[in-house]
């Protein structure tokens, strides 16, 4: 019995000692858990908003062994870290300036590393001040090394040449450029896996380089002679010319993707020898010439074809392959922008197919539902950017993306879309003709995410279970239709709604609280309509990046908490009704845009309406008071105060704009004289400003969704399944007067647009010379004030001046004739002064009309009739004769007055000498009046 207790006592301590051995052993050693702590201080020195897993999980004080910290990987044995994840550092990115650099000493303790992730970091680069690039050598196990989407650049190779075990080397993503380093990697010979896409490589694709990497079995980039070559992927850099003919002998290859480059040329007929070919991926290039579907018909492991050209000149058509299809089975087909005349009829045959887009084609006639039903496993069908007309729709199917946007079309939708098609998640019928109404089925759609049904001539109110049945819908767009009645019938608090877009219609009444159950939402564009009442105060609750409710008939004031919604980019409420004064803004350093024109906005500019803005539209409202003096205000590029009620100077403080490109205080009661710093701005002095505003994006992702269906193909390279990025088209128009016109500015023009307009003011002194410092100025407007000294000479300065208008002002002296060196001067108007001498010519000048110098009567010269010639030779032949004249003429005229006074006078003397009748009413006339007189004075 004793000895059995022993044994369990021996047993129970052996199993303790083994668990806390074991226990030991599962932790790393102290200087690599050391290291850890110094690699998390040192991210943290650039940015404390570190993701929560190193934030808190690296903690000196956890009892935790750190290989079971995420993002370390341990060896099994010995317990060392042999790999560290390091990616997606900073969850909202990085805000500074200098991008942070990696040092590389950090990663020293770390003696057996395998694997290291640095990607999506935000890193601008690494260095080694003891090493230098000799650092990774240290490294002999290193065999994985991603970079990928940081801001790498030619400079990281010298280091990762010193890594000879490398085997897979990820560096997509980044800004590296120029011909491909050759010998550079040199020492890379067991590199298996190289991956470059999405860089600004370029060049030509050579054919004889990196002929020591032999064991590469996937490459992003470029090389020909490797017999063991199985993937090549040189996708989405800056590749120029032909397809190499040495391609031809990679007979093992499986992948090939040259998209997104510049090649041109024909397509090689040797694609037909790829025999192991199964993703073959050519789009957006300049392929030209005809090519052939016979040349993938022998092709039977190709799952993948991707083809289209942006230079419009590729023509695909298709011969005997029709007649027996392709020997494999395609589970995508890309043929979009190949000139395509009719649907090829190898999708025929085709029973796994997934995807199929043959969109910006020539196909025409009725919508070809053999697509779908043939094919029952078809996900995504794109046929948009073709002349369709006529859409019938299949039986039952489960197809989830549709796009036929921009053909013909211009039936009726069918009343059972919703049904014939239940797994729809994204549905584009934009830029047809589509009548009728919105079939009520639609919301039967439970899966739908993505409906656009924008510029067609749908018509009626919205199905009222639209926001309840489609609760999954995230992204709506019915704008350019003609629907009308209330914006949201029936809505409820589960709806997925994101983004709402109904602009253009004729929808009428309030904006009622419907509206309101939609929490999600961060778009809201209801412009154009007919809506009524007042704006909601419970609209400033929405986490909005856009609310645009311009052009309707809304009343009322502004409610404040509009003015504090955090991370607002677009506050549009011009054109309606609006009254009451301006709503203060709370600090923010957040840019956006705010356009209140047309309304009928009274009071002040608080101050603290600047901070932030980068375009501020206040045009023809009734504001009054003194212009604010933006402060805190530098990024500002639009400031729009035209036809309201301002009055005092203008502040020097403007002078402070240095990125404004359009500064409009035209039809106001400004006073005083032109501040002269105003050569300080962005077109002056202040530098050239922003040569393509970041405040105004093409596409404005404030809603950026992906949306992916199953993956159809993958490899160590490829991972290919089809998605969607949603983002919000909004182009911001600014409008400015311009050569005695006003214009819409948008992206392309906008950029080159800088303008300065204090016309229809009360401005007074003399315009500083100064002013001829604004170098970039494209119009410059000082029209009808009161300014008065002369043209300044310095304006001839003003290089690239298109329009320059002071008319109705009180300048004198001559026009200078330095202005005739301005090239690009289209509008010139100086009417209504008082200038004189004689007008310039030459160049510009040669075609302006008599109507920019009307008003002006001492101005001589084309195109007026005045010669200034013939009025001087007469002056100086005939002026004493001309001053004697003159003098006779006076005294001749006051003898005249004087004889003339006398006459009259003795005529009255001898009529009232006799007794006529005339004479005694004459003097009743004068009683009558004496009498009146002293009845309005009060005199007895």
């Amino acid at each position: 019995m004793a000895s059995s207790k022993s044994m369990v006592f021996g047993l129970t301590w052996m199993l303790m000692i083994m668990m806390m051995i074991m226990h030991g052993c599962r932790s790393c050693t102290e200087s690599e858990r050391q290291g850890l702590f110094e690699l998390k201080a040192y991210f943290l020195s650039f940015s404390d908003d570190l993701r929560p897993d190193i934030l808190r999980g690296w903690r000196k004080t956890s009892n935790r062994s750190c290989c079971s910290w995420r993002r370390i990987k341990c060896d099994l044995n010995n317990k060392r870290v042999i790999g560290l994840s390091l990616g997606s550092l900073y969850p909202s990115g990085y805000n500074s300036d200098t991008l942070p650099l990696l040092n590389l000493t950090l990663l020293y303790p770390f003696e057996e590393l395998q694997s290291l992730n640095l990607s999506l970091s935000y890193l601008g680069g690494w260095f080694d001040e003891r090493k230098g690039y000799k650092s990774l050598g240290r490294f002999r196990y290193l065999e994985i090394v991603d970079l990928s989407y940081n801001y790498f650049n030619n400079s990281v190779f010298p280091f990762l040449n010193e890594v000879a075990s490398l085997k897979k080397l990820i560096l997509g993503g980044n800004y590296l450029e120029g011909g491909f380093p050759v010998n550079e990697l040199i020492n890379l010979r067991n590199l298996e896996v190289l991956d470059l896409k999405l860089n600004n490589i370029s060049g030509h694709l050579p054919g004889q380089e990196l002929t020591n990497l032999r064991k590469l079995k996937a490459l992003d980039l470029r090389i020909c002679i490797l017999e063991q070559l199985q993937e090549l992927r040189l996708s989405q850099n800056r590749f120029a010319g032909e397809i190499p003919l040495c391609f031809s002998s990679f007979s093992k290859l499986r992948v090939l993707d040259l998209s997104s480059n510049h090649l041109s040329g024909k397509l090689p007929s040797f694609i037909s020898n790829f025999k192991s070919m199964e993703y073959l991926s050519l789009q957006d290039n300049n392929f030209e010439g005809l090519f052939s579907l016979d040349l993938i018909s022998e092709l039977t492991e190709l799952k993948v074809l991707k083809l289209s050209s942006r230079s419009s000149k590729l023509r695909v058509v298709e011969t005997n392959v029709s007649s027996t299809g392709l020997k494999s089975q395609l589970r995508s087909l890309t043929l979009s922008n190949c000139n395509l005349v009719k649907i090829p009829d190898l999708l025929r045959y085709q029973k796994e197919i997934r995807l199929i887009d043959l969109s910006s084609n020539t196909l025409t006639g009725v919508f070809p539902t053999w697509l779908m039903e043939n094919n029952t496993e078809l996900q995504v069908l794109l046929l948009q950017n073709n002349s369709f007309n006529t859409l019938t729709l299949p039986r039952l199917h489960t197809l989830q993306f549709l796009d036929l946007s921009d053909n013909n079309f211009n039936d009726q939708l069918s009343n059972d879309v919703g049904l014939i098609l239940p797994k729809l998640r994204h549905l584009n019928l934009s830029n047809n003709a589509f009548q009728g109404n919105m079939p009520s089925s639609v919301s039967m759609m439970v899966d739908i995410e993505f409906m656009d049904l924008s510029y067609n001539n749908f018509s009626g109110r919205l199905p009222r279970n639209l926001f309840t049945g489609c609760y999954s819908l995230k992204w709506l767009k019915l704008s350019h239709n003609r629907f009308s009645g209330p914006i949201i019938r029936k809505s409820s608090e589960e709806t997925s709604l994101m983004t709402l877009i109904m602009d253009n219609n004729m929808l009428s009444g309030k904006i009622t609280d419907n509206l309101r159950n939609l929490r999600l939402l961060t778009v809201i564009d209801l412009s154009n309509n007919f809506l009524t009442g007042t704006i909601p105060r419970w609209l400033g609750n929405f986490f909005l990046d856009i609310l645009r409710i311009s052009n309707n008939r809304l009343q009322g004031e502004i409610p404040p908490s509009l003015f504090n919604i955090p991370y607002l980019w677009l506050l549009d409420l011009s054109g309606n009704f609006l009254s009451g004064s301006l709503p203060r803004r709370s600090d923010s350093d957040y840019g956006y845009i705010l356009d209140l024109h047309n309304n009928n906005l009274t009071g002040s500019v608080p101050d603290t309406l600047w901070k932030g803005l980068v375009l501020l539209d206040l045009r023809n409202n009734r504001l009054s008071g003194n212009i604010p003096r933006f402060r805190s205000t530098p990024s500002i590029d639009v400031v729009l105060l035209r036809g309201n009620d301002l009055s005092g100077k203008i502040p020097v403080e403007v002078c402070g704009l240095s990125n404004v490109r359009m500064l409009d205080f035209a039809h106001n009661r400004l006073n005083e004289s032109i501040p002269s710093c105003l050569s300080n701005l962005s077109f002056g002095l202040g530098g050239y400003g922003l040569a393509d505003p970041g405040w105004y994006p093409e596409n404005m992702f404030s809603n950026f969704m992906d949306v992916y269906t199953e993956v159809y193909y993958e490899s160590l390279l490829v991972s290919d399944r089809f998605g969607v990025d949603y983002s919000v088209d909004f182009r911001v128009q600014v409008e400015f007067a311009v050569k005695q016109r006003y214009d819409s500015y948008m992206r392309g023009t906008l950029d080159q647009m800088f303008g300065l307009d204090l016309s229809s003011n009360d401005l007074s002194g003399e315009i500083p010379e100064e002013l001829g410092d604004l170098k970039r100025v494209r119009s410059l407007n000082l029209s009808r004030n009161s300014l008065s000294g002369s043209i300044p000479g310095s304006f001839s300065n003003l290089k690239s001046i298109e329009s320059l208008d002071l008319s109705y002002n009180k300048l004198h002296g001559t026009i200078p004739s330095q202005l005739t060196t301005l090239q690009s001067l289209v509008v010139f108007n100086v009417s209504y002064n008082n200038l004189s001498g004689v007008i310039p010519q030459g160049r510009q000048f040669n075609t302006f009309s008599e109507k920019s110098y009307l008003g002006n009567l001492l101005l001589c010269g084309s195109p007026t009739n005045r010669s200034c010639g013939t009025t001087i030779s007469l002056g100086e032949e005939d002026g004493d004769d001309g001053d004697e004249d003159e003098s006779l003429d006076m005294v001749v005229m006051w003898w005249s007055v004087g004889a003339t006074y006398v006459m009259v006078l003795m005529g009255f003397c001898v009529f009232m000498c006799f007794g006529s009748p005339w004479r005694r009413s004459w003097l009743r006339l004068v009683d009558a009046f004496i009498d009146r007189v002293k009845d309005v004075l009060g005199i007895i």
